[in-house]
């Protein structure tokens, strides 16, 4: 085991000079770290060599075995940026089952023990510096010399390194800034995992972060549309800076917060956050914006003097004092950076004016449409809960609304102009320009002023009548169930735009989401608007007056309003809507499978936010935070009591109103107000991911003078399903899967809606299942097996477990879908590896028949007999898969042949599985020419399993070029090849 000299971050913070010391020393210049930033290069005369040396950065630790290490030229003095050429490897622990989940999902392992033998270091402390640039010299041969030269050019021209913000952090590191005492970053080159970055950025607030950038992939044809779409934008003054290279998505394979001595995360924050925005702003009759927006800045870090702005697609012309004294600034990747003169004071207010210019609004014909609603404006902080002062000047013949209360107006020339103040702390602040139909009514002690776009869909006078009613009835019935409304005044724009905001006193309704189809719009799936008003509403109770602490916990928001709006069309409009509801369809859109095969909602829990949002699922924010959190937020609901859960969030809008709440806040509080214990709860569908499974029997029995339902409930685990590239006899390969359960049956908590349909001897007349009435009720199920006994008072006819889909689980009874039934019990059977049981299961599922659905849905009889081919097909597919598990060729193609003919054609499980077949068969090059048109063509085979199977088969039929690209989206997908890689020699990234 060799020994290695440790320098540990948190030890040689004592070796630096001390922070009064500094103080007294004079200020750098920022203008000529600048250049020394921009001269950086290779130093390549002071490489030395390091062997067993290891450095402990935030979370990770770095191994530096053997090799050499290149530093850059110095900024300010001091070398911050080298190249390490050798073997390394690099060890984290993820602090937490959610954090070790994402690097599950990304990587394949909980824990990251990764070699590289290329990485580029950027070390903010001097000690850690100078103690690795001590180690004996080194002379590196010619080869060695250029591999270094040629990854550190290779690295300053990355999106990553924009994206890190390291160049920013070179200047403040070169200021001697307090916010960057700690930085370190590093790019990796990984044997294994290719590319990925590591960071440790005390000002943020969760310091640690690990990830990888992936650049867009698009085919030759699709890159040229969009650099002219891009080039087209940019002419019109938008998409400043923006690149091809620069689009992507960033991976987020971990993130938190560093831990103290007795291990709890210790947050970090940005070293300014604002108290005011003062925005002076002038729309031109080209509708160019232009203006000036004062930041009145509290610093969190004391001393610091470096100020980060966003300016998204904003230019900025000019950065001064508020006495009209020059600021240093310079911009990167939408970001400003401004030194401020001097280092700040604890508790001193500091003011920035940021003059900038921009075009955020695109007229089509007579319609003005806001591009970017919360990024228009120079923004800074991470909670970013602010006071606005907001004047606008825009031209005569347009109307300008604006969310807060107006102090001063009037008209100058060709010019309007208005002031609005918002005291209250808000996340954002917003306006619309265009020609509107404006009315102001009174509801109770709100001034709510409607503004209807004249392009708007809104322009029949019943149909507008309906958008003001739903407006106040809501507002009436959430001051009913939340407390007073939070604000004076309301401003309710309508705007020909995709998405509906709200924002303090001012929200935008979306055209498009308020279309009603009338008869239709149950058909087409649209939500009916009366639910997408009570949304944005409830929006002014929570997120707007009870905001969140971080993006782990913004889901409160959406959920809360969402759960708010099924609340106000329950209880106001009892439940007679003219679309569907808000959370319509969540069990489709969580379980839609993803590249991987594994569903939508096992990328994360709804506390990862943003995060969701990946190049692993794309689309996974809004059915996990918007859905899931509403379903969610109805089950909590039933846990502490349906008619108590109102009255305890009113208790916490009065409680937290003008402030934020965090997640473990919002449960305390429930906790606290109910005496219920909510941890398993909030473990399990906050913190958790996995859709229990609950498969039941039932059957009624007299009982005295009235009737019981007894039956037993048994929870089963979905299962995540990664894929294996394992050697077979002869050198051949295969591919497998491995299945692991995602929910933890034994501790497993559910409350579930009841519905038992009866005869009730006074009631009128029978219906369905010879039945008049229902009883309804909840029942607790608790652990992986539970009995049940529910007393109904007259002759019971039907029973159903959460007949109207409101809990967050999936519910199957052998006696009403008995060929779903069987078919999921062979896939459990399977996924656990009980081959002849599975077996079993699904051949007696080919067999039985499905009858109607029986909760109230009308089917036609194709249809079913369209639903019962398409079970049919899933079924073969199954066994297809089973039989090559067992090696049995022949009878896999035969159930493929019988699921291709339910499916078509074009079914791309048959496709890929017929391709193992082939491969199995040693018919490489047939199975590479059906797999590479559908991953690597233009059909979509974009599956995990597929890209492993297309690995092989190129490995076997000889196309290395083909063989690279499959190995790497392999890997990008989840799928492990290491067993290819290692033979083939083509496992690099």
């Amino acid at each position: 085991m060799p020994r290695f000299s440790s320098l540990s971050f948190l030890s040689v913070l004592l070796l630096l000079v001390p922070a009064a010391l500094r103080a007294q020393a004079p200020l750098p210049d920022p203008a000529a770290l600048k250049k020394d930033i921009e001269a950086l290069t290779l130093d390549t005369d002071r490489a030395v060599a390091l062997k067993n040396v290891k450095l402990s950065a935030g979370l990770g630790v770095l191994q530096l075995s053997d090799g050499f290490l290149f530093p850059a030229t110095p900024v300010g003095g001091k070398v911050v940026e080298m190249v390490f050429l050798g073997k390394g490897r690099i060890t984290l622990e993820a602090p937490d089952a959610i954090e070790a989940g994402q690097l599950e999902l990304f990587t394949g392992a909980s824990r990251l023990d990764a070699e590289f033998g290329e990485a580029v270091l950027v070390v903010g402390l001097d000690a850690a510096v100078d103690a690795m640039l001590r180690k004996p010299a080194a002379q590196p041969d010619a080869a060695t010399l250029d591999k270094a030269k040629a990854l550190y050019q290779e690295w300053r021209k990355r999106r990553e390194r924009e994206i890190l913000g390291v160049e920013r952090s070179l200047l403040l590191d070169g200021l001697r800034d307090p916010s960057t005492e700690g930085y370190f970053a590093a790019w990796f080159r990984g044997a294994e995992q290719g590319d990925f970055l590591y960071t440790v950025e005390p000002a943020s607030r969760e310091q640690v972060t690990l990830g990888r950038f992936v650049p867009l992939d698009a085919t030759e044809k699709e890159k040229r549309k969009i650099l002219r779409e891009i080039g087209r934008e940019q002419r019109k003054g938008r998409l400043i800076g923006l690149e091809l290279d620069d689009l992507g998505q960033w991976d987020t394979w971990l993130s938190a917060s560093l831990r103290d001595g007795q291990g709890k995360p210790h947050p970090g924050s940005p070293a300014f956050e604002p108290t005011k925005y003062t925005l002076d702003l002038t729309v031109a009759p080209d509708l160019r914006l232009s203006g000036t927006a004062r930041l009145d800045l509290e610093p969190a870090i004391a001393g610091s003097r470096a100020v980060m702005i966003r300016v998204p697609d904003l230019k900025v012309t000019r950065v001064t004092d508020p006495a009209g004294a020059d600021l240093y600034y310079q911009t990167a990747a939408s970001e400003l950076t401004v030194v401020l003169p001097k280092p700040t004071a604890e508790g001193e207010i500091v003011p920035v004016v940021v003059h900038f210019e921009s075009h955020p609004i695109e007229k089509d014909w007579n319609i003005y449409r806001l591009l970017d609603t919360q990024g228009w404006y120079p923004q800074t902080g991470e909670i970013n809960r602010a006071a606005f002062d907001a004047t606008f000047h825009w031209p005569r013949g347009l109307d300008l609304m604006a969310g807060g209360r107006r102090v001063d107006g009037g008209e100058q020339g060709n010019q309007r102009w208005e002031r609005r103040v918002l005291e209250s702390p808000a996340l954002g602040y917003t306006f619309e320009l265009g020609n509107f139909d404006v009315d102001t009514v009174k509801s109770g002690h709100v001034e709510i002023r409607f503004a209807f776009g004249s392009g708007s869909s809104m322009t029949g006078k019943g149909t507008r009548e309906s958008v003001r009613k739903a407006v106040q009835d809501s507002l009436a019935y959430f001051e009913e169930t939340f407390g007073p409304y939070p604000f004076d005044e309301l401003t309710v724009v309508t705007a020909d735009r995709g998405f509906s905001q709200s924002l303090p006193g001012f929200m935008t309704l979306s055209d498009f989401l308020l279309n009603d189809a009338g008869m239709w719009n149950k058909m087409f799936g649209l939500e009916d608007r009366r639910l997408v008003i009570a949304h944005e509403m409830a929006h002014q109770w929570w997120g707007d007056n009870v905001g969140w602490a971080s993006y782990r916990d913004q889901w409160m928001s959406e959920a809360l309003a969402s759960y708010a709006a099924l609340l106000y069309g329950r209880v106001r409009l009892k439940n007679e809507l003219s679309g569907v509801d808000l959370t319509e369809g969540w069990f489709d859109a969580v379980t839609a499978p993803l590249p991987d095969g594994s569903p939508v909602e096992s990328v994360g829990p709804v506390v990862l936010g943003w995060r969701l949002v990946s190049s692993r699922a794309a689309d996974a924010y809004q059915p996990i935070v918007y859905m899931k959190g509403a379903v969610v937020v109805d089950m909590l609901a039933r846990m502490v009591g349906e008619d108590t859960f109102p009255k305890v969030l009113q208790q916490i809008a009065k409680v937290a109103g003008g402030g934020m709440i965090s997640t473990e806040d919002l449960f305390a509080m429930i906790g606290k107000v109910t005496s219920v214990d909510l941890q398993p709860f909030a473990d399990q569908y906050v913190y958790g991911t996995g859709l229990p499974e609950v498969y039941y029997d039932f059957r009624f029995e007299k009982e005295g003078d009235g009737w019981v339902v007894k039956g037993t409930t048994r929870q089963r685990t979905p299962h995540r399903f990664r894929y294996k590239v394992v050697a077979t006899d002869g050198g051949a390969f295969d591919v497998v899967r491995q299945a692991a359960g995602q929910v933890d049956v034994k501790t497993s908590a559910l409350v579930v809606p009841v519905t038992v349909a009866v005869v009730d001897p006074k009631g009128g007349k029978k219906g369905l299942y010879g039945a008049n009435a229902a009883v309804k009720g909840n029942l607790l199920l608790r652990g992986e097996t539970a009995d049940f006994s529910i007393p109904v008072p007259y002759e019971p006819k039907k029973f159903w477990l959460d007949k109207d889909h409101r809990v967050f689980g999936y519910f199957l009874s052998e006696e009403r879908h008995p060929k779903w039934y069987l078919y999921l019990q062979g896939e459990k059977a399977a996924a656990a590896g009980n081959l002849d049981e599975a077996a079993a299961f699904y051949e007696k599922a080919l067999t039985a028949k499905e009858p109607p659905p029986d909760d109230g849905r009308t089917v036609y009889y194709d249809n079913l007999k369209w639903q019962e081919r398409m079970l049919n097909g899933r079924i073969e597919l199954s066994r297809a898969r089973f039989f090559l598990d067992r090696g049995d060729e022949a009878r896999a193609e035969e159930s493929l042949d019988k699921a291709q003919r339910a499916f078509g054609d074009r079914d791309d499980t048959v496709q890929v599985l017929r391709a193992r077949l082939e491969i199995r068969r040693g018919d490489f090059e047939k199975a590479f020419r059906r797999l590479r048109k559908g991953v690597l063509g233009t059909e979509d085979l974009d599956t995990s399993e597929a890209y492993a199977l297309l690995a092989v088969a190129a490995q076997k039929a000889g196309h290395a070029e083909e063989l690279t690209k499959a190995i790497k989206k392999a890997k990008e997908t989840g799928a492990d090849v290491s067993a290819l890689s290692e033979t083939s020699g083509a496992g690099g990234s």
